[in-house]
């Protein structure tokens, strides 16, 4: 049984300060080692309900690929959540810290089987995750796991099944890159569980370029691209050569040095994967199910995550810590001596 008191668990380094609470690396009475989440209960009451719509969906969920909640109790003013710690943090540290021009594509391909894995049983239980990108895909060396469900919708209402969702899952400026475009519509048309497979195609695009796409493009411009159904690319050789005036080149000419990415080739079926996931009409994206018999997901019957990354050059024992756009001034003395992230929740 896990304790209900703070002081049986010992807090070892601070992984993430910010608006909805800090993250630390812990471990409890038998030094199994934890991400432990401390928040304060003195918060607005729409910010404590969107933690606990999160803390429910994701206890409601069980799926290898879904990350859990181990324990969460309350004690002096304070709600504390026990997470599984995944050693090598989110996707988007190691694209800032190892893999600044993207991930090898079989690294891509293993992460991607344990996420389509993951959307197939959330869609199952007719949910929508709404916020897929590499920030919110944490690793270990056994799995990949997405966590983030504040933005997660479903389609039970009073009993009863929708047909479509209307609204925004997005709540942040900075998310809507990775929304499709039916989203940002916002019409009487609705979206379905689609939209997680279009965010999987910018993620794919992110994990393989080392950046998302329309990164540092006006928002405006970026709705526009994606309603005209431009087409986000997997920067190699081959798109580099075929696509020269493309959106995808032109957003990112100060991002990178053209000769790195020709010296890159994806395979065909990544290529295609990714076009079946950023079908500008939703009806033409295969589903998660049906993106799991994907020949491009073939390579990873003959690997693992733990072999591809052995040789992973990334230093765990200095964590650093990343900051939310809001933080509590009384605690900047506290966190001072840390300054990036392995972890978002």
């Amino acid at each position: 049984m896990c304790s209900n008191n703070i002081n049986h668990y010992k807090l070892l380094e601070i992984f993430k300060y910010g608006k909805f609470g800090t993250v630390y690396k812990g471990i409890d009475t038998n030094n199994k080692c934890l991400a432990i989440k401390k928040m304060s209960l003195d918060q607005p009451m729409e910010r404590l309900s969107v933690i606990c719509n999160e803390v429910l969906t994701i206890r409601r969920f069980n799926h290898r690929n879904i990350i859990t909640i181990l324990h969460c109790f309350l004690y002096n003013q304070h709600a504390y959540l026990m997470y599984p710690f995944m050693c090598f943090g989110n996707c988007e540290m190691l694209l800032q810290n190892s893999f600044s021009s993207g991930f090898p594509e079989t690294i891509i391909a293993l992460i991607l089987k344990d996420v389509l894995s993951a959307l197939t049983y959330i869609h199952s239980e007719n949910y929508v995750h709404g916020s897929i990108r590499a920030k919110h895909i944490l690793i270990n060396s056994k799995k990949a796991v997405i966590s983030n469900f504040r933005h997660c919708e479903t389609f039970i209402n009073h009993g009863e099944k929708k047909k479509l969702l209307y609204g925004s899952t997005v709540r942040n400026d900075k998310q809507l890159y990775w929304t499709a475009p039916e989203v940002l519509n916002q019409n009487l048309s609705g979206y379905t569980e689609k939209i997680d497979i279009y965010s999987t195609g910018i993620t794919c695009c992110e994990l393989a370029n080392g950046f998302h796409p329309f990164k540092d493009t006006e928002l405006t411009y970026m709705y526009i691209e994606k309603v005209r159904g431009c087409l986000p690319l997997l920067l190699d050789k081959s798109s580099l050569i075929e696509d020269q005036g493309s959106i995808s080149v032109h957003q990112t000419n100060e991002l990178f040095r053209r000769d790195t990415f020709m010296k890159k080739t994806f395979s065909d079926d990544f290529h295609q994967i990714v076009e079946l996931c950023l079908n500008k009409t939703p009806l033409s994206r295969w589903a998660a199910s049906k993106l799991m018999t994907h020949s491009f997901l073939k390579q990873c019957r003959s690997t693992s995550l733990s072999e591809q990354l052995t040789n992973l050059n990334y230093d765990l024992s200095a964590p650093k810590i990343e900051e939310d756009e809001t933080v509590c001034g009384a605690d900047n003395n506290r966190i001072r001596n840390y300054d990036a992230t392995l972890w978002n929740f």
